[in-house]
């Protein structure tokens, strides 16, 4: 009887065993070197692209990250830094992101504050809190960036309290990437989200063809782009915006009041970058980073938008200005980004 049972889960249970340990196995050695959206979308390409591009890295990290305000309050530096991922490594990795071409490039001390804990998601809350809070007052930073990418901002923005009393202290857990979608979290789910997403058609991850090459892959003409970049930031309502305003005003307020210099750097959806060049695009047109421009008008001197600064080179045909299989700008575009802060730094 023994043996008989076992001859049967040779045939049945043992082959489903090894194909799920084999797709796992599979799944976890495409994961390596291939970009937040490949990762996402269980999709295996573009290992080499990403070899490619970090041949253009800076050779080091030039900026300092800490992740407590207690530790904040004794740092001194020329520029302090608050971010989500296009600040925090997105993308290539910290050597190549706008904040290392800013420390590099201006030869400044920048700082960039990275609160470990996952509920500080809304890098303009933290930064009210942190001018409110007294936490740079003793060490008189003059310039305070705060950029923060468009899919998330409207939701952001609306939920910015002035009441805060303290800063949470980090956590053990690890820090939320609230600008790029996470990865799955183990081999037994992305097993799950493969089947899903290859059968039932439920991958995040939308794929369409462009009018024009637009990357250095073996894809040029191909886009990748995180499905909440054309489910976010449509249609806000006058009341919306008059806190998404609200806000913006409060923190220019309060910045000028301690005297320090705020530059507000707003990032682009890579929908909305390449919008324009997609092939009989179903989706909708997104205006956000120009709604911004015309809301916030009397400051528009102390914004960086990067849609603004990006998009003329993707009218000139300049390949990967964003990352082909990433939700992020590239290195050469961190570079461009960070002379546009430094322009406006005192």
């Amino acid at each position: 009887m023994m043996k008989k049972f076992l001859i049967q889960i040779s045939y049945t249970v043992l082959p489903v065993w090894l194909l799920l340990v084999g797709l796992a196995t599979y799944l976890w050695v495409t994961d390596d070197n291939s970009g937040d959206l490949m990762r996402l979308g269980l999709i295996d390409s573009a290992p080499e692209y990403s070899d490619s591009i970090r041949e253009t890295l800076l050779p080091e990290v030039y900026y300092t990250g800490l992740d407590n305000d207690s530790l904040l309050r004794l740092d001194t530096c020329d520029v302090l830094v608050i971010g989500d991922s296009f600040s925090h490594g997105g993308g290539m990795g910290k050597q190549g992101d706008y904040v290392n071409y800013l420390a590099h490039d201006s030869g400044r001390r920048v700082v960039v504050f990275t609160p470990s804990d996952p509920t500080l998601s809304s890098p303009m809350q933290v930064a009210y809190d942190i001018l409110n809070l007294g936490c740079i007052d003793s060490t008189h930073v003059k310039n305070l960036v705060v950029e923060e990418v468009e899919r998330y901002l409207v939701d952001r923005h609306c939920g910015f309290v002035t009441t805060h009393t303290s800063i949470p202290r980090p956590v053990e857990a690890a820090e939320e990437d609230a600008a790029a979608p996470a990865d799955a979290p183990g081999p037994l789910q992305r097993v799950k989200d493969f089947v899903f997403y290859h059968l039932f058609g439920a991958n995040p991850i939308y794929t369409v063809r462009l009018s024009q090459p637009a990357f250095s892959s073996s894809e040029p003409d191909k886009l990748y782009f995180y499905n909440e970049d054309v489910q976010l930031g449509f249609g806000v309502t006058a009341e919306q915006q008059r806190k998404v305003v609200d806000c913006y005003d409060k923190v220019i307020a309060l910045a000028r009041e301690k005297g320090v210099n705020l530059v507000l750097v707003v990032a682009c959806d890579k929908y909305d970058m390449y919008q324009d060049y997609i092939i009989g695009n179903p989706y909708p047109a997104k205006t956000l980073n120009e709604d911004i421009g015309q809301w916030m008008a009397p400051e528009l001197d102390r914004f960086v938008f990067a849609k603004r600064v990006l998009h003329p080179l993707v009218e000139q045909g300049v390949k990967d200005v964003y990352l082909f299989n990433d939700t992020h700008w590239s290195p050469s575009s961190s570079r461009i980004i960070a002379g546009e802060v430094i322009a406006k730094l005192k």
